[in-house]
């Protein structure tokens, strides 16, 4: 007894630990990171963006969580459990490496000529990639571990074994449901900021062009909440976030859109702690208007300015606007403060709600795999598998149909981004229940097809 709850209880114990380590350094790191690119001081962030820290932690301890829920587990749920847990990782490991390999094939020769060390920057690079190519493959990945796991046992009869000792097809797949759900959560959180955050340093690291110095090109930065433009010689790279600002103009405008006062700078610096910018050799001039007389420009070695912009806001502006290099709280923020046009907000708004549904939509893939990959007779699995596959493929379409329609405005958001998943929800428990009275796919797809089902 002691060495069975042994054996259970040591890989929780152990993934706890594992989790607080790991908890320990990512989240007052992702404070930190917070602090030079969420506009404002620490106590007034909007409750989005502090939700960041805490889903953070949470991925930490998801593993744990599953480890405890295998724990509880009897011992057919976890045979189960470790069937689908192997089969799932194996196919994520498997499309994931072939991602990888596929996309630095692709972009060897650009690693090559702009980076002194290219092997190294290639690895810290693919390293921030891998929230942004998770949440990418997640939910096809668990689908295929799911019928890859399902068909294995259904084809050596170890289904209908099991369903002799008085369990139902659902009550067996439980074990496979609760490890999908922790997947889904890995998934949303990926997606709340993390492979979103991926997307954007991809586009701004393979587009970024370096001085003969090595120094990012020149930039200009508009501040439409101050009034304000910056142009900038020589920022700093994405990579080094700590470094000043150099070589800059700070033009100053009015609500009417009039220019009033400019700073010219050699060098400035981020003080992330007063969230102030530290100014060195700057020349201040007053724009007056052509009716007053011109004042004299003002030097200064050095001054403080309490201006509002950071410097991930001034180095990385969004990446163009691109949805998907925009984090699911810098949506909701966009979406609350009615910034924009009608269209744009729609855009953000629908984007916004798909972003949530597709998080279920992992569940309702492997809710569309069990009855597809499962057979009673002796007999292959593989046309059900292959309706299946061809059914999630077309599920990504309407993912692609439906939020277009909610964008350009003629359905509601909310609306664009559940119907694939409430289709296929029917879909998946229609087959549920043809498969549940021991009829193959294939079988139940020709009856419906004579018009006998």
């Amino acid at each position: 007894m002691l060495s069975e709850l042994k054996e259970r209880g040591l890989p929780a114990v152990v993934l706890f630990l594992v989790g607080s380590v790991l908890a320990w350094y990512l989240v007052p790191a992702e404070l930190e990171q917070m602090q030079w690119e969420v506009p404002g001081m620490p106590e007034t962030y909007p409750i989005e963006q502090m939700c960041r820290p805490v889903f953070l932690g949470l991925l930490c301890y998801l593993p744990f969580i599953g480890a405890v829920g295998y724990a509880c587990m009897g011992t057919m749920d976890r045979y189960m459990s470790r069937n689908f847990i192997s089969y799932f990782l194996m196919c994520t490991l498997i499309l994931l490496l072939i991602y990888i390999l596929a996309d630095f094939t692709d972009n060897m020769e650009r690693f090559r000529s702009r980076f002194d060390d290219p092997v190294f920057q290639a690895l810290r690079f693919y390293g921030s990639q891998l929230p942004m190519f998770l949440y990418q493959i997640l939910p096809y990945t668990l689908m295929m571990g799911t019928m890859w796991c399902l068909s294995k046992l259904s084809g050596t009869c170890e289904i209908t074994g099991m369903m002799q000792s008085g369990r139902s097809l659902l009550r067996l797949c439980m074990p496979v449901f609760f490890f999908s759900v922790i997947v889904a959560m890995v998934y949303g959180i990926f997606g709340f900021h993390w492979a979103p955050n991926g997307s954007l340093y991809r586009q701004i690291i393979l587009k970024q062009q370096r001085m003969a110095d090595g120094s990012a090109p020149s930039l200009i930065y508009k501040s439409e909440a101050h009034n304000r433009i910056w142009r900038v010689g020589k920022p700093p790279t994405i990579a080094t976030p700590g470094e000043p600002l150099r070589k800059l103009v700070i033009e100053q405008f009015d609500k009417d859109s009039r220019l009033v006062r400019q700073y010219t700078a050699e060098k400035a610096t981020w003080n992330k702690k007063e969230s102030t910018w530290t100014m060195e050799n700057v020349y201040i001039r007053e724009i007056a208007p052509a009716y007053e007389r011109p004042q004299d420009d003002q030097f200064e070695d050095e001054m403080v300015l309490e201006f509002g912009e950071k410097p991930y806001q001034i180095i990385s502006p969004g990446a163009g606007g691109r949805l998907d290099a925009m984090g699911t709280s810098v949506l909701y923020e966009y979406i609350k403060s009615g910034a924009g046009s009608r269209e744009d907000r729609a855009k953000k708004r629908t984007e916004w709600h798909v972003r949530i549904a597709r998080v279920f939509s992992c569940l309702v893939l492997v809710l569309l795999a069990i009855p597809s990959s499962v057979t009673f007779q002796r007999r292959g699995t593989m046309k059900g598998i292959g309706i299946a596959v061809v059914l999630a493929a077309f599920m990504l379409f309407l993912y692609s149909v439906f939020p277009s329609l909610g964008e350009a405005g003629l359905i509601q958001a909310w609306i664009s981004a559940w119907i694939p998943n409430v289709l296929y929800t029917f879909i998946a428990i229609y087959i549920f229940r043809k498969n549940l009275a021991h009829r193959s796919f294939k079988e139940w797809l020709q009856a419906k097809l004579s018009g006998k089902a």
